[in-house]
């Protein structure tokens, strides 16, 4: 299940945190926590309750962060095992798709040009062996 707006029992979370490899906005955090949770039983949807989202268009994290993020969090998820790696590489291919495609024609609240210099940082770590989420707090 996809974790924006979660709700669990105390009894079932017990110690569990966020992953603290995941800074800042710690993008696919929701789903890496759900995907835990749910090695120890069931997860539900329900459309019984309703959120609202405050959100808004401006990125949380700069275009370079999330850029970055995009694909050295899913390659972490999907070597920790929370993420399937089917799911992580169509995410990682849609997302960088999404960047270059508007890379000359950005919508004026994203910041492409920081996310693809970011994907592409990110790729470079990953040849290297040196790709780690954390890497975004010296960016």
């Amino acid at each position: 299940l996809y974790g924006c707006n979660m709700a669990f029992r105390i009894s079932k979370i017990k110690e569990r945190r966020f992953d603290e490899n995941l800074p800042y906005y710690g993008w696919q955090e929701d789903v890496d926590f759900a995907n835990r949770i749910a090695q120890e039983g069931k997860l539900a949807a329900t459309n019984a309750f309703a959120g609202v989202h405050c959100g808004t268009k401006r990125s949380r994290s700069p275009g370079l962060k999330l850029g970055y993020s995009q694909i050295a969090n899913v390659v972490y998820l999907m070597k920790k095992g929370t993420m399937p790696k089917t799911a992580g590489l169509l995410l990682i291919t849609k997302n960088f798709v999404a960047n270059h495609a508007r890379y000359f024609f950005p919508e004026d609240w994203v910041d492409r040009k920081g996310r693809t210099t970011g994907n592409w940082m990110a790729l470079r770590d990953y040849v290297s062996k040196r790709l780690d989420p954390r890497k975004i707090i010296d960016l």
